[in-house]
């Protein structure tokens, strides 16, 4: 009877024991647990946090990216500060362990950064406003020079109409133009076979525009079939050189001139009607025509 009595409260020991084992293992288990569940929430906030962060500085990278000047020296500076956040990005990308203080120093960065980026659209607005008003002054300055252009232009215009007006001026006119036919005796004969010389008179007009002195008139003569009767040597009528007929030297003084110019034929004169011109300081002065008849 005595062993079964402590054989009972051998057993009931050991089950108080199991039983405090297993509490104490419960208990155990259910701190365990929540330690595990308190490390993933940790974890899981970390890791909200620091994605958070760099979403920040991509935002960020956006608005340096959307930063326009024509400035090269702010685009070198912008640059380098995209190039900055770029590796901070990565840095995040590359943390494993977010420590405590981690948070601070990026919000840290992200600080200076939004600063600087704020000074540089102040600057950007500034250089903007200022190409805005050179531009409206350039633009002042061109309407300004094509007004003054235009001005200079109409002066060139009105200066050079007015030394034309004066050069047509000053030109002398050949009035009264006749051509004598002359035999070989110096006497007027209308028979064509016995023309030998070819008497052109005009009387060139007094001009005091002109200049005076001694002058050269040219006599240009033309055939029926439109060539000239030439004697081979040239003179200038503004930018031309022309082949003339004949030539004769005069005294010019600003006054009324009669003046003949002796032409000796040389060939048989054809049937038909003569185009005569005649030229003086470059300038056609005046022209006629003549027939000859059988």
């Amino acid at each position: 009877m005595e062993k079964n009595d402590i054989t009972t409260k051998v057993l009931i020991g050991l089950v108080s024991v199991m039983l405090v084992a297993v509490i104490v293992l419960g208990y155990l288990l259910y701190k365990t647990s929540k330690e595990k569940d308190q490390i993933v929430v940790v974890n899981t906030e970390t890791t909200n946090e620091r994605d958070k962060i760099k979403a920040e500085f991509s935002n960020l990278l956006d608005q340096y990216n959307g930063l326009e000047t024509t400035n090269d020296s702010l685009n070198a500076e912008i640059n380098g500060r995209k190039q900055e956040i770029v590796k901070l990005i990565e840095e995040l990308d590359k943390t494993k362990n977010w420590a405590a203080g981690m948070k601070k120093k990026y919000e840290e960065e992200l600080g200076t950064l939004r600063s600087i980026m704020k000074h540089y659209v102040y600057q950007i607005d500034s250089l903007n406003t200022l190409n805005q008003q050179l531009t409206a002054e350039n633009e002042m300055v061109r309407t300004e020079n094509d007004r003054y252009k235009s001005e200079n232009d109409e002066l060139v215009d009105r200066n050079t109409e007015l030394l034309t007006t004066i050069e047509d001026a000053s030109i002398v006119n050949a009035s009264h133009i006749s051509i004598v036919f002359l035999n070989g005796r110096d006497k007027e004969t209308n028979k064509s076979n016995k023309i030998e010389k070819l008497k052109v008179n005009f009387t060139l007009s007094a001009n005091k525009l002109a200049s005076s002195g001694q002058k050269t008139v040219y006599l240009r003569i033309k055939r029926p079939d439109g060539y000239l009767i030439s004697s081979g040597a040239t003179f200038t009528a503004g930018d031309t050189q022309l082949a003339y007929t004949d030539s004769r030297n005069i005294t010019y003084d600003n006054q009324a001139l009669d003046v003949s110019i002796y032409h000796k034929v040389n060939e048989q004169l054809t049937v038909g009607k003569y185009e005569v011109s005649l030229y003086m300081d470059g300038n056609k002065i005046g022209e006629s025509s003549f027939l000859i008849e059988k």
